[in-house]
């Protein structure tokens, strides 16, 4: 079953009934549609796709099964636009995706309404994302094949005075040659004491022997992310760095051992939690464990206290432990996980281990 039939079911809207999306992640979900300008209207019986001249010829390639329709935005108003269509399909309630739209742009909008009744709606589409079919999950895996091998490439590159962001660089145009989309997210490369920055900036920051280099980056394809992190070293690793590394290794192995159809977000969380709670480092533990991945970087689930959704067959998430020192530097170890009716499947293949470069 396609995305708009299984939002169809799930939303069963009656004939007096329309549903507006905004998202442009949920319109490619559900249409197909990658641009960057659309609006989708759903009735029982009908299904729009709006967008303007910069867009036209590519939904119509790409949304089969919508009506397309090119709005000249110098002479009619979204609001206009939509409300001459629920006229003409006798439309008098309205839902439409809260999350998605500012309130002062809804305002605007509604003021060009002639319906009373519109009724907010939150995670429709994205409680339907959250399971991945079969061609969902094997693209991630294209998007985290892409990041394997474009790290493989870089690594070739590190030597002594080279910065973080020639780096980073680096790695986003290995990751471009191989076909990425574009950057699942701003790449973090960071050497050293500032690898305890979780999201650090690559900056100019030069390699130094013993240095600590954590990598945290993905790729993109047809639209499915892929999200991974290494930690390595520049010349010998001291047996801090070693001892940091294993416990955070051993730490993400416990969640891993216990994914599972059923267990919620916290669950694994608290696996992970109780190596990290033992160890000498307890007190520079990151928070959180890991969090969905597909269309978006953050989907459901999550995972980290007070995360009860259940992991389900069709999930794809990340177990991404980490230990942060300020001062010294940081530890994360991060891999892509498919949830399937066989059990898990790591998606990215990069060796995890702390490797001495």
């Amino acid at each position: 079953m396609n995305a708009l039939n299984k939002l169809k079911n799930s939303i069963d809207l009656q004939l007096d009934q329309a549903f507006v999306i905004f998202s442009p992640v949920n319109i490619t979900y559900i249409s197909g549609f990658n641009g960057h300008a659309a609006t989708l209207l759903l009735t029982s019986n009908k299904c729009y796709l709006i967008t303007d001249y910069r867009y036209f010829e590519q939904a119509k390639s790409q949304a089969t099964g919508f009506e397309i329709i090119c709005r000249d935005r110098t002479k009619q108003s979204l609001g206009q636009l939509l409300n001459q269509l629920l006229e003409q399909n006798s439309i008098s309630n309205l839902y439409f995706e809260a999350d998605h739209i500012s309130y002062s742009q809804w305002q605007g909008l509604k003021q060009d309404l002639s319906i009373t009744k519109t009724l907010p709606i939150t995670r429709t589409i994205e409680d339907l994302r959250y399971f991945k079919s079969e061609l969902e999950i094997k693209n991630i895996q294209k998007a985290a094949n892409i990041a394997d091998n474009a790290l493989e490439n870089t690594l070739s590159l590190v030597k002594e005075n080279v910065t973080e962001r020639e780096l980073a660089t680096e790695l986003e145009y290995q990751m471009s040659l191989l076909g990425s989309e574009e950057m699942s997210f701003p790449t973090i490369l960071v050497f050293a004491e500032r690898s305890a920055l979780p999201h650090g900036i690559p900056g100019n920051r030069k390699l130094k022997n013993g240095d600590l280099i954590l990598i945290d980056f993905g790729a993109v394809h047809k639209g499915y992310r892929s999200d991974m992190t290494r930690t390595y070293v520049f010349g010998k690793a001291n047996k801090q760095q070693k001892e940091i590394h294993q416990i955070v290794a051993n730490a993400q192995q416990k969640a891993i051992d216990a994914i599972e159809i059923g267990v919620s977000g916290e669950y694994l969380y608290r696996q992970s939690e109780k190596v990290l709670l033992s160890s000498p480092y307890a007190e520079y533990m990151g928070e959180g464990l890991g969090h969905g991945v597909g269309l978006d970087l953050h989907e459901f689930p999550f995972m980290g206290k007070n995360c009860n959704l259940k992991i389900q067959e069709g999930c794809v998430i990340t177990v991404e432990p980490g230990i942060y020192i300020p001062d010294w530097g940081g530890v994360r170890i991060e891999d892509d996980i498919a949830v399937t009716k066989n059990g898990i499947e790591i998606l990215n293949n990069s060796p995890r281990e702390l490797l001495e470069l």
